[in-house]
C-alpha cells in the first residue's frame, strides 16, 4: 500500500498515475536523505520485511485501472500501427521496475487479498517481467526530476488529451524510453551483486513470509499463456505463445542470476522446502546448478573422498588390529606394505579435504547470513557430517608416525565409533544420488520423528516391568542365591540385567523360565506379553508403516530437499573461492573471509602434495606387484587432477574467468580427455541428472495446463452468462407479475368499490320504497 498511494481511481489515466507515484516518492525519500521523517515511516528497501501489510480501496481500483489501461494499449491503434503488444510491454515493465511492487504484494497479510490482487493481469504481467525480481540496486537508474521534467513536457501540452502510451514510448524524450533503454543494458549483467528481495524473504525468522515466498515460486511455476494473455477468453496465437515462452525463459534465468537464492532455502522448514522444490522453476535452478563445471568437480570429489575414506579408515583399522593381536601374541610386527601406505594417505588426504569443506561451508553459510549458517549446523544430518570429519581428522594426525603403536582397548572403542561414523557419512551423502535413496535415507529420519512418542512409552514399559519383576526375584533366595557367581549363567532379574532382558522380551525373545518362582511374576508376565509385545508392537509397526508409506508418496519432495542442501552448500563455497583476492562488493569481513579460505585452500593442496611424496620414494627400488602398480597409477592421477584443480583455482572458471593467456594449461586436449571426461561420465553415471519432467513432457504439460485452463475459463464465462441471463429473466419476470398483480388488485379493488356504490345505491332506493 506504500507504493501504490499514488494511483488516485480509474479517473486518472496511467500515465499521470505513474508521474503522481513517482513525484511522491522523490519527495519522501529526499526528507529521507535530509532527515526530515516527520511521519516516522519507513524508507522501503529489499531488507525491510514489514510482517502485516494490508490493502485499502484504492489499491483495488488502481490494480482495476491499470488492468484496463493494458487493454486500451493493446486494442487501440495509432497512425495505423495495430502493434499494441510493445504498449503493454512497456507499461508492464515500468510498472515491474517500481521497487519492491511484488514484494509488498506478497507481504499482504490477509490470503484472500493477496489471492485477489496477484489475480489481476497486470500482477500476472509483471511477474513474467524480468525486473520484478531483481535487487533495488540493479533497478534501471532514472532520476525522478528527469522523470517529471519529461514527463510534465508531454503531459502538461495542450494536446495531451489527443496523446496515449504509444506516443510516449515512441518519443525520444518519453517516460519509458531511457528506462527501456537503461533495462536492455541492465539484461546483459552475469550475475547480482545484492540480495534480492526474494531472497531477504526466504532468509526471514517469520514463517508467514516464508510460505508467502514459496507461494510466489510456485504461482510462477504454474503461469501459462492464459496468464500471459489479457483476455482469458480469447484462444491463444501460436505468437502469443512465443512471446510467453521468451518471457518465461527470461525469468528463469534472472532467477538463476539471484544472490544466494539457493543457499537462502537452508532456512525454509523441512514443508516448505520439498514445496518449494518441485517447483519447475526451482527445478530448472538446481539442474542448472548441478551440472556447472565447479559443482560437477565438487560432486566427483565428493564421491571419490567419500569412498577412499572409508576403504582407506578401513586398511588403517586393520593395520592397527594386526599389530595390537601380533603385540598380544609377541611376534614380530608385519612389514607395512605400499597398498597400507597408499590407503592411509589417502584416508589422510579424504580427511583434509572434508575439513576443507567444513571450513567453506562456515564462511560462506556466514557470509550468506546468520540465520542460514545456524539453521545449516542445527540440522542433525550437518551434525553427523561435523561429528565424523572431527573424529576422521583427529585420528590422522595419529596415522603419521602411528603404524607400529599398540593401541588400549579404549582406543578401539573410538576406533568402533569412528567406523560407524564415516559408514553413516557414506550413507547420508548418497541420498543425493537418486530419489530412491533419498527416500530411504531420509524416511528412516522421518520414521524417527514419527515414533518418538512410541520410544518414550517404550522406555517407560521396559523400566517399569523390570523393575517390577526386580523386586520380586532379587530377593528370592532359591532364584538368586547369595554365594552365586555374577559372571555365571544366572537368572538376569539377579542382577542389574533386568533392563536389557525386559527389552528383549517386549520385541518378541520370549523366555519365561525367568518369571516360575512366584505366581505374581507369572501374572506380570501374561501382561507384559498382551501389553507389551502384542498391542504395543503392532501400534510401533502401524506408525512406521504410515510413516514410510508417506515418505514413498513423497520421494520426489524429498529427494528434492536433499538436492537444495547439497546445491546451496555448493553455491555458497563456489561464492567464496572465486578467482579473485578482493572485490568491490566485498565488505572488509567478507574478503578477509575470502582471503583466508583460499590461502587455507592453496595450504591444503600443498599439505596433499607433501602427503603423496614420500610414496613415490618408498615405492622406488622395490618389487612391484600388481597392486602396487595400481597404487602408482592412482597416485599419479590424483597428483594430475590436484594440479588442474589448484590451476583452475588460479585461472578461475565461467563468468570468474580471468588471466586468458593461461587458457592454455587448463584448456587442451591432454586436460579434456584425461580429466574432465571422465569426471563427467563418473558423475553423470553415478548421480546423474535428475528431473521431474523431461523438455519434452514439460511442453506437452504446458500446452495441457493452457489447454485446461482455457476450457476452465470458458466454461466459467459461459456460466456467468447463463446465470446473468437466469437472474435477469425472473427479475423481469417478478417486475412483471409484480405489475399484473397490482393490476388486478385494482381492478379487484375497483369492483368492490362498485358493489359498494350499487349496494348503497339499492339501500336508498328501498329506504324511499319503505317511505312511500
Amino acid at each position: 500500500s506504500y507504493w501504490l498511494r499514488g494511483f488516485k481511481g480509474p479517473a486518472n489515466t496511467l500515465r499521470q498515475a505513474l508521474l503522481d507515484t513517482s513525484e511522491m516518492l522523490h519527495r519522501e525519500f529526499e526528507s529521507k536523505l535530509h532527515g526530515e521523517n516527520k511521519n516516522n515511516t519507513e524508507t522501503v528497501s529489499d531488507r525491510i520485511l514489514p510482517p502485516l501489510v494490508e490493502i485499502n480501496p484504492k489499491v483495488e481500483t488502481s490494480f482495476r485501472s491499470l488492468d484496463q489501461c493494458l487493454l486500451t494499449a493493446l486494442n487501440k491503434s495509432v497512425d495505423g500501427d495495430k502493434d499494441g503488444d510493445k504498449r503493454v510491454q512497456a507499461i508492464v515493465d515500468h510498472v515491474a521496475q517500481v521497487p519492491s511492487f511484488m514484494k509488498t504484494i506478497l507481504l499482504i497479510h490477509k490470503k484472500v487479498d493477496r489471492k485477489r490482487i496477484l489475480s489481476y493481469k497486470i500482477v500476472r504481467r509483471v511477474m513474467l517481467s524480468s525486473f520484478s525480481m531483481r535487487p533495488e540496486d540493479d533497478l534501471p537508474k532514472v532520476k525522478t526530476s528527469h522523470l517529471m521534467t519529461h514527463g510534465e513536457r508531454h503531459l502538461g501540452s495542450p494536446n495531451v488529451v489527443n496523446r496515449d502510451m504509444r506516443s510516449l514510448v515512441d518519443t525520444p524524450h518519453g517516460i519509458f524510453t531511457s528506462v527501456l533503454n537503461k533495462a536492455l543494458l541492465s539484461t546483459t549483467q552475469p550475475r547480482h551483486l545484492q540480495k534480492s528481495w526474494i531472497v531477504q524473504m526466504l532468509e526471514t525468522k517469520y514463517e508467514p513470509i516464508q510460505e508467502s515466498a514459496v507461494d510466489y515460486f510456485e504461482l510462477l511455476s504454474n503461469l501459462t499463456v492464459i496468464d500471459y494473455i489479457l483476455d482469458e477468453h480469447a484462444t491463444p496465437t501460436p505468437v502469443d505463445i512465443d512471446c510467453f515462452s521468451r518471457s518465461q525463459e527470461e525469468v528463469f534465468s534472472e532467477m538463476e542470476n539471484l544472490k544466494y537464492l539457493i543457499p537462502a532455502m537452508i532456512s525454509l522448514t523441512n514443508c516448505e522446502q520439498e514445496r518449494v522444490a518441485i517447483t519447475s522453476i526451482i527445478q530448472r535452478v538446481l539442474d542448472n546448478a548441478m551440472v556447472r563445471p565447479f559443482s560437477i568437480a565438487i560432486l566427483f570429489c565428493d564421491l571419490f573422498f567419500h569412498i577412499f575414506l572409508v576403504v582407506g579408515w578401513l586398511f588403517v583399522l586393520n593395520r592397527f588390529i594386526n599389530v595390537a593381536v601380533d603385540s598380544n601374541n609377541n611376534t614380530d610386527l608385519p612389514e607395512v606394505t605400499t597398498i597400507e601406505r597408499f590407503f592411509a594417505a589417502m584416508f589422510s588426504i579424504s580427511a583434509l579435504y572434508f575439513l576443507w569443506r567444513l571450513v567453506g561451508e562456515i564462511f560462506s553459510t556466514l557470509i550468506t547470513s546468520r540465520r542460514v549458517f545456524w539453521a545449516n549446523f542445527g540440522n542433525f544430518l550437518t551434525m553427523v557430517d561435523v561429528i565424523a570429519i572431527a573424529w576422521a581428522i583427529t585420528v590422522n594426525f595419529v596415522i603419521v608416525d602411528g603404524f607400529q603403536r599398540v593401541y588400549s582397548n579404549a582406543s578401539f572403542h573410538f576406533f568402533a565409533l569412528l567406523t560407524g561414523a564415516l559408514w553413516l557419512k557414506l550413507l547420508l551423502f548418497l541420498k543425493v544420488v537418486n530419489p530412491t535413496l533419498a527416500t530411504l535415507v531420509l524416511a528412516f529420519i522421518e520414521i524417527l520423528k514419527d515414533v518418538k512418542c512410541l520410544i518414550l512409552i517404550l522406555a517407560i514399559v521396559t523400566f517399569a516391568f523390570a523393575d517390577m519383576f526386580y523386586a520380586i526375584i532379587r530377593i528370592n533366595v532359591t532364584i538368586c542365591p547369595v554365594d552365586e557367581n555374577p559372571d555365571g549363567d544366572s537368572n538376569p532379574y539377579c542382577s542389574r540385567l533386568s533392563y536389557l532382558d525386559m527389552f528383549t522380551q517386549i520385541l518378541g525373545q520370549f523366555d519365561y523360565g525367568s518369571f516360575l518362582g512366584e505366581p505374581l511374576s507369572i501374572v506380570l508376565f501374561i501382561f507384559m506379553t498382551i501389553f507389551g509385545a502384542v498391542i504395543f508392537l503392532n501400534i510401533l509397526i502401524a506408525v512406521v508403516s504410515n510413516s514410510y508409506d508417506k515418505s514413498c508418496n513423497k520421494s520426489t519432495r524429498l529427494f528434492g530437499r536433499a538436492r537444495i542442501f547439497t546445491v546451496a552448500k555448493i553455491r555458497a563455497l563456489e561464492h567464496i573461492i572465486r578467482p579473485k583476492w578482493s572485490n568491490k562488493e566485498y565488505r572488509p569481513p567478507v574478503m578477509v573471509a575470502n582471503i583466508a579460505f583460499r590461502l587455507l585452500t592453496y595450504s591444503f593442496l600443498l599439505l596433499a602434495f607433501v602427503r603423496h611424496f614420500p610414496l613415490i620414494g618408498f615405492v622406488q627400488g622395490r618389487r612391484k606387484l600388481a597392486l602396487d602398480i595400481i597404487a602408482i597409477i592412482m597416485l599419479s592421477y590424483l597428483f594430475f587432477g590436484m594440479a588442474v584443480l589448484g590451476s583452475f583455482l588460479i585461472t578461475g572458471w565461467g563468468e570468474s574467468r580471468r588471466l586468458l593467456k593461461l587458457r592454455v594449461i587448463n584448456d587442451n586436449f591432454l586436460v579434456t580427455w584425461l580429466f574432465w571426461k571422465p569426471i563427467v561420465f563418473i558423475v553423470c553415471v553415478t548421480l546423474g541428472r535428475h528431473a521431474l519432467f523431461n523438455e519434452g513432457d514439460d511442453r506437452d504439460s504446458d500446452n495441457r495446463a493452457a489447454g485446461t485452463k482455457h476450457i476452465y475459463s470458458t466454461v466459467e464465462h459461459n456460466l456467468v452468462e447463463t446465470i446473468n441471463s437466469l437472474k435477469n429473466r425472473i427479475e423481469d419476470y417478478e417486475k412483471q407479475s409484480s405489475k399484473e398483480t397490482k393490476a388486478l388488485r385494482e381492478h379487484l379493488a375497483s369492483l368492490d368499490r362498485e358493489s359498494i356504490q350499487q349496494r348503497i345505491l339499492l339501500e336508498k332506493i328501498l329506504e324511499k320504497l319503505n317511505d312511500n
